[in-house]
């Protein structure tokens, strides 16, 4: 038996983030690797500065076109409670634990990266693209802050994938929308429970 764990709109916000993430990565590699100019080749520049608005844009949009259900989503991965440090502590002694809702903390703590990496990219960009609004040194200082930004988010993709691999059902569930109930019901008791009463 199947349960809607996540519905099309944070489907659409799931994956409309990460196609204007890869789009931005591949074309922020290519930047790096083609040193035409300071900011490398001009097309590739455009292609990858005009990305950057529905990257930062786009998930904008769409939550606050949001369902119920991804808002309160978004609510919950923002919210730490001590039963995530808890989760933490018994993960690093390999101990099982239950989640103490639709998320657990390594969850949220990829959602709060994800969100600074965000903010991060957007400031550090914006002073690049606008240089000339700014001195050298510190234009300078941004495209190092820059890259060493890509570099922690290409990291923290490497570990997004990985995991999403290895728990395959959770990588379903964020194509299809629902999950086979009793690995929730393993994984994820106390969620699994609510929506049963739901």
């Amino acid at each position: 038996m199947k349960i809607l764990r996540f519905d099309i709109s944070s489907r659409l916000l799931h994956w409309s983030h990460a196609l204007f993430f890869f789009w931005l990565l591949i074309t922020g590699i290519a930047l790096f690797f083609t040193p035409k100019s300071l900011l490398g080749d001009p097309f590739i520049k455009m292609v990858h500065l005009y990305a950057s608005l529905p990257f930062i844009l786009l998930p904008l949009i769409i939550y606050l076109r949001a369902s119920i259900s991804t808002r309160n989503d978004i609510k919950e991965l923002m919210e730490w409670r001590r039963d995530d440090l808890h989760w933490f502590i018994e993960l690093f002694k390999m101990n099982k634990t239950d989640v103490p809702g639709k998320f657990n903390a390594g969850q949220k703590a990829n959602f709060l990266f994800v969100l600074l990496l965000i903010i991060g990219f957007s400031l550090t960009g914006f002073i690049v693209w606008m240089k000339s609004m700014f001195s050298r040194s510190f234009v300078e200082l941004n495209f190092i802050i820059h890259d060493s930004l890509a570099i922690l988010s290409i990291l923290l993709l490497a570990g997004h994938i990985t995991l999403a691999v290895y728990y395959s059902e959770s990588l379903k569930c964020i194509i299809y929308g629902k999950i086979d109930a009793a690995w929730a019901k393993e994984h994820y008791p106390n969620w699994f429970l609510k929506e049963r009463r739901g």
